[in-house]
């Protein structure tokens, strides 16, 4: 019997961009915590404004459905979260803190996990803005243990930042498709044009050129010439001596 099909690892093209980093999981005396991080397009101001709207969290989170505002302060925030876990219903009341251009943390006052804590950190990049995202869990439901814990605080890490940069950058990606779609019938434009403009001066280039030495040593007299004049001038006589004969 053949043994089990070893599959092949695809190598990155070159030139492509470096994939980003797992999620890191790390166990804690309060159950486990999963950091990821993208690397966003856009404006470190852009990419605050979108992880510091704590109300639109549900559109980027794999863990929450709903963000009821309770409180609003300058700085702090007080949101209940709904969501599922495990097909289980979950809430969360969290107070958040924020530090203008720089990080989001929230941390849960009560609810159904026994800890639930979260934040978001952007720092400019070379191409943009890299947002980090840490998310601290410990469920407290027996039907999760400690593997499944990991499992949805890494998917809730890597899931969430990966729509943000989707969202993000959704606007860019259509410029550059749109970019790439219109590209080849620019350049053939271009190229048509660049012919046009070479055709006049190549003809010239090629009218003042001078004939190539083949041509020229044809059109030269030398012994081939000669050889085919006398063939002339011998049938000439041959013609003239058979008719004077009849």
């Amino acid at each position: 019997m053949e043994g089990p099909r070893r599959r092949r690892r695809r190598r990155p093209r070159p030139g492509a961009a470096a994939p980003e980093p797992a999620a890191a999981v790390v166990d804690t005396p309060r159950g486990v915590q999963a950091t990821a991080q993208r690397l966003l397009r856009v404006a470190l101001a852009a990419a605050y404004g979108m992880a510091s709207r704590l109300e639109h969290l549900p559109r980027w989170s794999d863990l929450w459905m709903r963000a009821d505002t309770m409180e609003k302060r300058p700085g702090r925030w007080v949101l209940r979260l709904r969501g599922f876990v495990a097909g289980l219903p979950v809430e969360s009341v969290v107070r958040a803190e924020l530090e203008p251009g720089r990080t989001v943390r929230w941390r849960q006052a009560h609810g159904t996990f026994l800890h639930y804590a979260a934040q978001f950190e952007v720092e400019p990049a070379e191409d943009g803005t890299r947002v980090r995202y840490t998310v601290e869990l410990d469920p407290g439901i027996n039907l999760l243990d400690l593997p499944s814990a990991q499992r949805v605080a890494v998917q809730e890490a890597e899931r969430t930042l990966d729509r943000m940069k989707w969202s993000a950058e959704r606007e860019l990606v259509a410029e550059e498709v749109r970019l790439m779609k219109s590209r080849p019938a620019g350049q053939e434009v271009k190229e048509v044009h660049a012919e046009a403009q070479l055709q006049p001066s190549q003809e010239s280039e090629l009218e003042a050129a001078p004939p190539p030495a083949d041509e020229l040593a044809e059109r030269a007299p030398g012994r081939g010439s000669r050889r085919r004049r006398r063939r002339k001038r011998r049938r000439a006589s041959a013609t003239q001596a058979a008719a004077g004969g009849t």
